[in-house]
This record gives structure tokens, sequence and C-alpha cells, in this order.
């Protein structure tokens, strides 16, 4: 079992960690027609805002309450209700996620009857938005642990909403599967795919597939132009099984689980053995022999771990990302035969502890250069962040999480599948065939 350890540093001098309310927004980014709102200071918002827009390459739909130091001691409820009230004119959304931020949660402001009050006084209103509350403060936690709120607090949301019409003999049974943050469009893409494949109508919750995978719209629009809708979420509780991808999404998934739902779940689909796993629980599911096309895919993963062996073996990196993209990623590079010397985690959560190294270390990009340093790592597996890190020691990068704004087609890359499992293999392959590095002997 891999070794969780904390760094010894007093403060962080490089972050890692990404903040818990752009997890949590990042969410409803993937919900149709939605704005995510934050009950906190500008700033909040626009680094939040520079930073997705700097990854996706869109333009981002994100508001804020925009409280001051007076309003947060006073009471900034009636800016909350202000900033509803604007939205719903300007907007008319389908749906409004409200995100605190550290100023709202550190004032002590009962924000959750702020919002009641403000439904109530509103409740005959036919075009009230679906409006949901999510507690993420910046100090506690980071972007994982603002997702998993987010979407947990989204499938309650969906639960309580008036059912949907029953589906009619004949029709694709609706199957959801509750995306965890390390899916990029391309994984989301695989997993709808297969899915489909097994007769089965995919419901992904969020689905940034639809809404920032790099499409261009025909108009520019204040809200999300593409997700799951809100009419879909009201589906959730009439679904026969579900399945969570990451994680990040085990909150969702015990959320459904408690309406009555069966949710298989999964820490990642990663490398042959986790998207083995996912294909086979949709077979039990389905009693659907494995369509040829996820047969041709898999055998095209387990060529290219052949081929990329001879390159990949021996070679030695150094990772650093969301946990369960950092799991993901270990369990790829040691089946190409890859060793990982340095795994660093912005936060800790247990399925670190599944990790395919013996150490993972939580902690900043400062812990990440010292370590890969010393271990003479020839790659670094890290978001754009991390790209001074690598030149610093003289490896080759590859980028994967967020941000990656030096490179394109972030959204259309990813680990997860046979298809993302292949794609960053070749990427981590052809780095190190263009960035040659001196074979170095180290004790570990």
């Amino acid at each position: 079992m891999t070794t969780v350890t904390v760094s010894g540093r007093r403060g962080v001098t490089d972050p890692l960690k990404l903040s818990r309310p752009l997890g949590a927004a990042l969410v409803f980014l993937g919900v149709e027609r939605s704005l995510p709102l934050l009950h906190g200071a500008q700033g909040c918002a626009a680094f939040a805002k520079a930073l997705l827009t700097k990854h996706f390459r869109e333009p981002i739909p994100l508001q804020t309450t925009a409280v001051t130091e007076l309003t947060a001691v006073l009471g900034a409820g009636d800016h909350l209700a202000t900033a509803l009230d604007t939205i719903r004119a300007s907007s008319a959304p389908d749906v409004v996620g409200i995100v605190t931020t550290g100023v709202s949660e550190a004032s002590g402001e009962d924000v959750e009857a702020c919002v009641r009050a403000y439904l109530a006084a509103r409740a005959d209103d036919p075009d009230l938005p679906l409006v949901v509350l999510v507690h993420a403060p910046d100090f506690a936690g980071g972007m994982s642990d603002g997702w998993a709120s987010a979407l947990a607090a989204l499938v309650a949301a969906g639960l309580a909403l008036p059912p949907s019409a029953p589906s009619s003999p004949g029709d694709e049974l609706t199957y959801p599967v509750l995306a965890g943050v390390s899916l990029t469009a391309a994984d989301l893409d695989w997993i709808e795919e297969t899915v489909a494949g097994f007769g089965l109508s995919p419901l992904l919750v969020p689905d940034l597939s639809r809404s920032l995978d790099g499409h261009l719209a025909a108009a520019w629009n204040p809200l999300t132009t593409g997700g799951v809708t809100r009419h879909a979420l009201a589906a959730l509780r009439a679904a026969p099984a579900a399945a969570s991808v990451g994680t990040s999404a085990a909150a969702a998934a015990e959320t459904l689980q408690r309406a009555g739902v069966p949710v298989s779940r999964f820490d990642h689909l990663a490398g042959l053995d986790g998207a083995d796993a996912f294909v086979e629980s949709l077979r039990t599911t389905t009693s659907a022999p494995v369509p040829e096309r996820v047969r041709r895919d898999r055998a095209r993963l387990a060529d290219g771990l052949l081929d990329t062996h001879f390159t990949l073996g021996g070679v030695r990196v150094a990772v650093a990302a969301e946990p369960e993209l950092l799991v993901a990623v270990t369990h790829l590079v040691n089946a190409a035969g890859g060793r990982i010397v340095t795994a660093v985690s912005p936060t800790d959560e247990p399925v670190l502890a599944t990790a395919a190294c013996s150490q993972v270390v939580v902690g900043d990009l400062a812990d990440l250069r010292e370590r890969a340093a010393e271990a003479g790592a020839q790659v670094v597996v890290a978001s754009s962040h991390a790209a001074a890190t690598a030149a610093a020691i003289g490896a080759a990068h590859v980028p994967v999480g967020l941000p990656v704004d030096h490179r394109f087609g972030a959204a259309l890359g990813g680990v997860a599948g046979y298809r993302g499992g292949l794609r960053f293999l070749f990427d981590l392959a052809n780095q190190v065939l263009a960035h040659p590095t001196p074979t170095r002997s180290h004790p570990c």
C-alpha cells in the first residue's frame, strides 16, 4: 500500500492546490443554461474566471455577489438577493449554483436561511430557476472537495424535482454517470459512447463534453451553452442503475443510492484494469455483448502498452495532480513499465493509498521540484504550473489536469478509458523520445 505523508513545510511557497470554490463552480458549468454565482469578494470570481478562461479558451459564465469588508460584517444577504434578481432579469437561467467562499463562510452568515427566504418569497413564480447552494470555503480542502460538494448538492436538487415522464416500452433505460473532477470532455465522450453501445441512454452529471469541449457557439450567451439539462436531472430518481467515476463523485453516489438507485463506483477508468471494470459492469447490468467498437479500442490500448513499453520501461516519472487523477496516471505509467519516483498531491484523500507508487506527498510545487530533482525524474506529469519545474530540473513535461494553458486541446486530452489511456501513453512516450536525458544511477 502507498504511504501518504504530509510535507514538512510550514508555509506554501509554490502552490499546487486550486481553490474549493473553483471546483464547485466548474460543476455548474456542466449544466445547460446554468450560471455559477460566487458569494464572496469580486477577486474570488475574477481569479477563478481568469484561470478557467485560459484553460478552456472559452468564455466562462461566472458571476459574483461582490461582497465587501463592510457588507461581510453587516450581512450580505441583501447582496445575494439582489444578485439573484439581476441574474434572473438579464439572463433567465434554468439553474443557479450559489457557491460560498471564504468571506461568506468566515463571517458566520446563515446563507441557507437567506436562500430559503428568497425562494419562499417567490414560490409562486413559474420561472424561478433551480437554485443549488454549495458550501465551499477557500480555507478548507481544494478543487476536488469543491467539486464533490457541488456534485452532491446538484444530485440532491435533481432528486427533489418533480419526476419526469416515465419512459415508454422500448425506450432505452436512462443510465446516469456521475463524473469526477478529473474527467475531460474527451473522457466523457468515451464514457457516453460506451454506455450507449450497451443499449442504455447515458446521462452525464455534470457534462462538460457539451459545454466546455471547445465548440464554436452560434452567438455569445451569458449562460452555459451545453451540458446536462434541468429536465434530465429530474430523471435521476427513476434510473434503474448508475455509475460514478472518480472519488470526487463518491458523495453524489451516496446521495443517489439513498434514493434507491444502485450505483457502481470506480476510482478511475485508467488502463486496462480500470476500463475493463467499467465495461464489465455495463455488460453485467445489461446482459448485452461487448460492442465490437469497444473491443477494438481495448485491442489498441493493449498494443499501445506493448509498443510504448520499449520507450517507457524504466523511465523515471514525477507526477503532481488532484488525487484521483494522480492515482490514474500512476497506474498507466506503471502498466507501461515506467517508474513513479515522485508523486505530489495538493490535498489528502483515501484514494491516494491506492496509487501505483511507494509514496505520495501532500504538498506544493516546491516539494515536486526538490523531490523530482533528487530522484532524477526524466518526465514531469502535471499542469502548466509545473512547466517551470520541469525546465528547472531538465525534465520533459507532459501536461495534465488544470490548468493547461500553454498547450492547445486540453479538453480533448485525458487518461480515462481505452482511448484516453492510449492517447496519454503516446504523449508520454513521444515526450521521452523528443527529450532524451542522460542515464543516471539513483538509490531509490
